[in-house]
């Protein structure tokens, strides 16, 4: 992203020495940001800008975490995201520890001047033009941020008021965000230029809500008994690699589909082999969506463009064969059998990572996985294993390697709540269990 409206001219940096250990660094960045007279937190408003104590706060927080945000986006141009990702769990970790719940606090209002740093970037140059007496005024970029700020807050008196006049505050609160920016880049930029990155050095993170399957397998490793004690040892470095893993994975995926969509797209007319044609490109784009669903993490905008590239597909598929009732109501039951098997193989994560070519989970690890997942995830692996003939051996084996595992474990004093439910649900009813 380019960031283009806090791209400012640069002002005279304060020479001193910052620390370049990444950890450090966020230490002091917390400091300095929940300090009463640090700068650039301090200097959140503009010279002579004051607003009522009602809008105050709105004003305040904003401002101050806009620059807070600042820092993240400089340390992602330099570290790239996903490092800056993981410095910014550190320092919301941090905040909880000096003040339960801040880092909580701290992260939405991240999330929220992320999602109005996107916005703004979006407003073209005429949607920021308007007509006055005859002249062209183009507001600037902060303008479009205040506004956000005091619609979208939501601790603002204006969010859920579209209609309440915003009384001025809108232009006094861009000035605060124009004086904040230099405020800020005048002491963020020599503190990021000092910073290297080293995640060795990171003493903790917290998982992605929706992790890829390499930190999946981490996670399910950490500090867990049923794995080896030397695999159950997992470090923030070990998470960065993961990340930078399952990235990749998904933009690998992402290349290789806008490659086919393109293909697609330029197909002015079938060929008269239509049906193996149009075959491929659906087997293909279902083989990039099991990939995707095995891959994990953020990845639900990929998914709509692959289903509507399928659907294209489909349609065209479909004009073929609109005049024939025998072939479209086959394409129809293929489709639903197609269907039933992606949500039975694909529906839980351990059993889609089980199938990945290469498999992400390693042979010796496939139990301690399977068991380390909820019992609906559990429940949903067993299913899609007793579904598939020839995954009822795997059943089998998992079944017998599962209630050895346990009973070891046990006897060595480990205790597992929900083990027993789990152990119930691998088992399954008598008749359903593989032979």
């Amino acid at each position: 992203m380019d960031w283009r409206f806090w791209k400012t001219v640069k002002r005279l940096e304060e020479a001193r020495d910052w620390p370049t250990d990444t950890h450090e660094s966020i230490r002091q960045l917390l400091s300095m940001y929940q300090g009463a007279t640090t700068p650039p937190f301090a200097s959140w408003a503009a010279p002579g800008i004051a607003f009522t104590p009602d809008i105050e706060p709105t004003a305040r927080n904003g401002v101050k975490g806009y620059q807070l945000a600042l820092w993240f986006w400089l340390f992602a141009e330099k570290h790239g995201t996903i490092a800056a990702r993981m410095a910014r769990e550190t320092f919301c970790l941090l905040a909880d520890a000096a003040q339960p719940s801040s880092g909580h606090t701290i992260d939405s209002l991240l999330d929220l001047e992320n999602r109005l740093a996107h916005s703004v970037e979006a407003i073209s140059a005429e949607q920021r033009t308007f007509r006055q007496e005859g002249l062209s005024v183009e507001l600037p970029m902060e303008f479009f941020l205040a506004t956000g700020t005091l619609r979208l807050t939501p601790d603002s008196p204006y969010t859920g008021n579209a209609s309440v006049p915003l009384n001025g505050n809108d232009y006094k609160l861009a000035d605060c965000f124009r004086h904040a920016t230099e405020e800020a880049l005048a002491v963020f930029r020599p503190m990021i230029q000092a910073v290297d990155f080293d995640a060795k050095l990171l003493p903790n993170w917290k998982w992605s809500d929706r992790p890829g399957a390499v930190e999946r397998h981490l996670q399910r490793r950490h500090s867990n008994p049923l794995f080896p004690l030397h695999r159950q040892l997992v470090t923030a470095h070990d998470v960065h690699e993961a990340r930078l893993a399952d990235n990749q994975a998904l933009q690998d995926i992402r290349n290789e589909f806008n490659e086919v969509r393109q293909t697609f797209s330029q197909t002015q007319e079938l060929p008269l082999n239509w049906q193996p044609f149009l075959e491929g490109y659906r087997d293909y784009v279902d083989r990039l969506d099991e990939r995707r669903l095995v891959a994990g993490g953020q990845n639900s905008p990929l998914g709509e463009a692959i289903a509507a590239l399928r659907a294209d597909i489909l349609a065209a598929w479909r004009s073929e064969i609109q005049k024939n009732r025998h072939s479209l109501a086959t394409l129809e039951q293929d489709e639903a059998r197609k269907a039933e098997r992606r949500v039975l193989l694909y529906g839980c994560d351990w059993t889609a990572q089980l199938l990945s070519h290469g498999s992400l989970i390693p042979p010796e690890e496939v139990v301690p996985a399977l068991l380390s997942e909820s019992p609906p995830e559990l429940e949903k692996a067993v299913t899609g294993l007793q579904a598939e003939p020839r995954l009822h051996e795997t059943l089998a084996h998992c079944k017998a390697a599962a209630h050895r595992l346990v009973s070891d474990l046990r006897a060595a004093g480990h205790n597992f709540p929900d083990m027993s439910d789990k152990l119930r649900i691998l088992d399954g009813p008598a008749e359903q269990v593989p032979v």
